[in-house]
This record gives structure tokens, sequence and C-alpha cells, in this order.
């Protein structure tokens, strides 16, 4: 095993001093006043970023001379920078009993929602809503390609302003007509992907070969709103960082550091303040953020599903995985899992870490069929046609190409497949070797990770001496599974 990592640069001892400051250490779960690591937009998401254009020019957060943070079309920007870059978010809306119905806007430039204001403000857009409600979503009406009208909760249209300097171009929600087939140019929107999730290159060819030894943990640290054993449940990102962080240290032992760490359901505003978190024992890392996403109804727009706020209101960002690895990492990719229409679109996240000659995949499968509290069938796929088949091979074909590259991989996470139906999972153990196989040929089994079942996996390649734990780190219903080879 490797020692904690020495060097680390002066900007992350700078950082961890700061997070200290914001955050104290606690093993045990205290729900804390958020804070500003709690408000914090978190960077390096690989969330898909888009660009609004109306009439043929970009939508720009105006900032003004008295920061008013108005929405414009804005004819100067002709290409879109951080400030004509949003982030598309959905929510669970209650009448509709369900995500994606609706769409918030986030501002890149900002970290705040787009908030179509009261008839007060002349219903006018800004960028200063710090949670969504109804204020802060629109309704998608499909107008042909990525254009669309946005219907906001007052029902009207939202529309450029036709008129002079300081009124002209700027966003309000004021248009009434029946059919959004009406809505002239100045109210029809397009959607344009503005750059990829995550680098818009290949991965460069690794610097060396990667050591056989490897640490790697996989852990659905259960952080959103499911009360059950779940103790962070709405918890703030800064009770996140301190206990999941302290959960492994405590697991990992004094003189082991792992190599990589595969978190599952985890809200985005915690990733950066854990990354400080882990790097006080564990040396420099990285860790990555990659969104589930909802399709947005009657249209092919993914838009990122959000933690549940809690009783005290607070943003917690996107829903979905993350992926902690050593901070000479300088490319990574997020991807969104063949998954069921009209549920979860299920996220894969891999890094590679070049100079390690190591790559690294983490993903969460759709949920396979359970029963509720209630009695009731429930859980995104099935197995009169399950798609997990369909997703292990979408994650060992990104897997091949990484190992084709010569990097040698590593690549796993919640499956949400239990070993009765570890033939959905045939293709990922084609040639290589999971945590819990003693050798290559032995059994499709393993210590159980949820409850009575193993649904959470690790696997890396053959030819080396693997041994596999299975950690109760608390916290969550899933325990950690660590991978060590020799």
């Amino acid at each position: 095993m490797r020692s904690i990592r020495e060097g680390t640069t002066m900007l992350k001892q700078i950082r961890l001093v700061m997070a200290a400051v914001l955050t104290a250490v606690s093993a045990v779960v205290v729900l804390a006043t958020p804070s500003a690591a709690d408000t914090a937009v978190t960077p390096s998401s690989a969330g898909q970023k888009w660009a609004l254009k109306v009439n043929g020019y970009y939508v720009t957060v105006y900032a003004g001379p008295d920061g008013d943070m108005k929405l414009r079309a804005n004819p100067q920007a002709t290409t879109p920078a951080g400030w004509e870059k949003f982030t598309l978010h959905t929510d669970y809306v209650a009448d509709a009993g369900k995500y994606g119905t609706t769409v918030s806007f986030r501002s890149e430039a900002t970290g705040n929602y787009v908030t179509a204001e009261d008839d007060a403000s002349d219903s006018l857009l800004r960028t200063r809503g710090t949670t969504t409600g109804s204020w802060e979503r629109f309704k998608l009406k499909p107008l042909g390609g990525n254009t669309f009208g946005l219907l906001a909760h007052n029902g009207k249209y939202v529309a450029a302003e036709l008129g002079s300097y300081p009124d002209y171009g700027l966003l309000r929600a004021r248009t009434s007509v029946s059919d959004p087939v009406q809505l002239g140019s100045w109210e029809r929107f397009t959607l344009e992907k503005s750059g990829s999730e995550g680098a818009a290159t290949a991965p460069p060819a690794p610097a060396t070969q990667a050591s056989k030894a490897r640490d790697v943990v996989s852990w659905n640290v259960c952080a959103n709103n499911n009360p059950k054993d779940c103790a962070l449940e709405y918890a703030t990102p800064a009770t996140v960082a301190d206990n999941v962080s302290a959960a492994l240290h405590a697991a990992m032992g004094t003189t082991r550091r792992p190599d990589a760490i595969f978190f599952q359901e985890i809200c985005e505003k915690s990733v950066k303040p854990l990354e400080l978190k882990l790097e006080g024992w564990a040396g420099p890392m990285d860790v990555r953020f990659m969104p589930t996403y909802y399709t947005v109804d009657g249209t092919s727009i993914n838009a990122q599903k959000t933690c549940a706020d809690g009783k005290d209101h607070l943003d917690r960002g996107a829903f979905g995985i993350a992926l902690a690895v050593p901070d000479s990492n300088t490319w990574y990719q997020g991807t969104v899992l063949p998954s069921p229409d009209g549920k979860e679109q299920r996220p894969m996240l891999c890094a590679v870490v070049e100079t390690e000659g190591s790559a690294y995949c983490n993903a969460h499968f759709s949920s396979g069929p359970y029963t509720d509290a209630d009695g009731k069938p429930a859980g995104d796929d099935n197995d009169k046609n399950p798609i997990r088949p369909q997703q292990a091979a979408f994650m060992r074909a990104n897997v091949d190409y990484f190992t084709d590259r010569h990097y040698t991989t590593y690549y796993g996470g919640d499956l949400n497949t239990t070993t009765q139906s570890v033939s959905y999972l045939s293709t990922l153990y084609a040639g290589n070797q999971e945590c819990g196989q003693s050798t290559p040929t032995s059994p499709h089994t393993g210590a159980a990770t949820d409850g009575s079942n193993k649904i959470d996996y690790i696997f890396g390649p053959q030819g080396l001496t693997y041994s596999c734990r299975v950690i109760e780190g608390g916290l969550s219903d899933h325990r950690m599974i660590n991978l060590t080879t020799f």
C-alpha cells in the first residue's frame, strides 16, 4: 500500500485552511447551518452546459451598474462565454408527481437560477433565484428542432423586447397566446449545447505503465433524501464532506490512501467540500461530478435532477455520482447510459491519470425491480426486458477504449444488480476480474453490500492478486466495497 502523498501545492494548502475554517471535522452526523461552503457553485461538473438564443442572438446575464442580473438578447455575443452559459435542472413537481415536467436555468456565471419575477417587476427574467420554486420553473413548448417557447409560472411566454435601449433585448414573461405556434421570432428560443460533458478531446497517452498495487473504493453514500438507514438525508454539503471523509479515513486507516473512490447518490455542491476534506488525509485529490438526468416532457432535452432541498430550503445542486482520483488528473468525461424512457437517465463518469497510467470509470445503473414500503412494485428496470445488460455493455465499451490506449482500467459502482441476476453484467466480467472473485474463474458472488444483497462491484484486470473488503461505514444503506491489488 502507498503512503499519503507529500508535496501538496501552495494553492491546495490555502484551500484546505479555508475549508478548515468553514467546516469542522466530525465523525458524528450533525446537520449544519448553511455556510459559504454550502452555497458556493461547484466547479468541475461534467453536466452539460447550454446557451440560449433568440432570433439569432445569444442570451446574456447582464450584471448592469446595479448588479440586477437581468437577461438580455445580446447582439454583441457571437459565441457563448461564461455569461451566456446555463445548466438545465428539473425538480420534483408535486402537482405532476414527477420530475421532467419543467426546467430551471442555472447561470454558470452567477450560480443562481433564472427567475420570472412578478408583475411589479414587469415579469423580468433575472438570475437571482437561490433555489428552484415555481418562479424558477419553465415549461418547454416544442416548436421544431431545439427551438421552444418558454412558458413561465404566470402562464405567459418569455419574449425578448423590441423597444429601444435600455429595454432592447430584455427578457420578460408577458406574451399571451393560446397556441405556442403563434409565437413570433423574439419568443422562440433555441437551446444550443455549449461544450461537451468533460474533456472535448481524446485522453492523452499514459506517461507510464500502471503499478500493480491499487486501492479502489466504491460507496453509495445515500446523501439525498432516502430516509431508510441514510443519516445524510437532506444533509448540507459541509456535513456530507465531514462525515463521508471521516468514515473513509477510518476504513482506510493511517497507512493507506485510496487511488480512486467511486461515489454514488451524492449532491453536486458536496463534491468540492468533500475534495478538500479528503485531501486532509489522502493527499492531493481531484473530485469530479456527473449528474443524473430526466428527459423533459415532450422533448429530447435532458435536464439534471436536483437534489431535494429539504426543510431548510438549501440548494444542494444536482443529484448524481462523483469520482475522486489523484490531483494529477487532467482528463475526465461524463456519459449518459442507455436508460428506460421516462425514468432516471443514469450517469457514468470516467477519468484517466496520465502520470500513473490508470483509468477509472464509475457508474450508477438503473434500479432493478423491488417492492416499496407500501408493498407496491417499484424500480426503473424490469426483468422481462432489462436495460442493465445494455448499460453494462456500454460501460465495457468505454473501458475497452481506455484499455486499447494502454491504460490499466478499474471500473464499477452501484450496478443495482444482485448476484441472482449477475448474468446481466456478463460483459463486465469478460477478460477481467471482479473484487469479490478470488480468481477470474471463481463464481460471480461476493459479500453483501446493501442489506443481504451484493449490488456494488469493482472490476480490474486479470493477472493480479485481489483482496476485497466490504466495510460498514455507517451513514448509508450501502456498505463500502474496497478492492486492493498486489
